[in-house]
């Protein structure tokens, strides 16, 4: 696959993780309660903003309806962005008890000059809980890379990079 073509994969991986959120306005118990159980992510030094802001998701997510939630966070945690990925979800599945899906609705973990993203997903009840990691500046991480990098020289070079954090909810999309 050329380079344009990578980019238009990594490009689809991310709206497939940001898309469908478009929700009617009627009530889902279970939506509430995974609206009010979305761990608060300063702890993984992150910080909250406006979707609109994200470097990474801004101007690209649809608008979302309650009961159906979404927050963006930004920052730059000391492990790798797929390592973040996995440890909110596991914030999310602990406080929830929602199963992880991932396997089943994620692509795999990207990792490119023109796009990094992880996506972790769990479900709730008839609520489908999407979490997105992506390095706002993968160009950086890549570029410090050798042409055959071990694992170990790619979790050194993206951790401690800076990402945007997206997580939403939406009701299960139907079969």
């Amino acid at each position: 696959m050329n380079d344009a073509g990578l980019r238009m994969s990594v490009v689809a991986a991310i709206a497939a993780v940001t898309a469908g959120l478009v929700a009617g306005c009627t009530s889902n118990p279970d939506a509430d309660e995974v609206a009010e159980a979305l761990p608060d992510l300063s702890g993984q030094s992150l910080e909250q903003l406006d979707c609109e802001d994200s470097v990474v998701w801004g101007g690209t997510l649809e608008t979302v309806t309650a009961p159906y939630v979404e927050e963006c966070w930004t920052g730059s945690p000391d492990e790798p962005f797929y390592d973040t990925a996995d440890a909110i979800l596991t914030e999310i599945t602990d406080a929830t008890g929602a199963e992880d899906v991932s396997d089943d609705v994620c692509p795999e973990d990207a990792l490119y000059d023109s796009a990094a993203v992880a996506c972790r997903a769990a479900v709730k009840g008839e609520v489908m809980i999407r979490v997105a990691v992506a390095l706002t500046q993968p160009a950086v991480a890549v570029g410090n890379l050798p042409d055959q990098p071990t694992e170990e020289q790619i979790d050194q070079a993206v951790s401690g990079q800076a990402v945007d954090v997206w997580l939403g909810t939406q009701p299960l999309p139907e079969s």
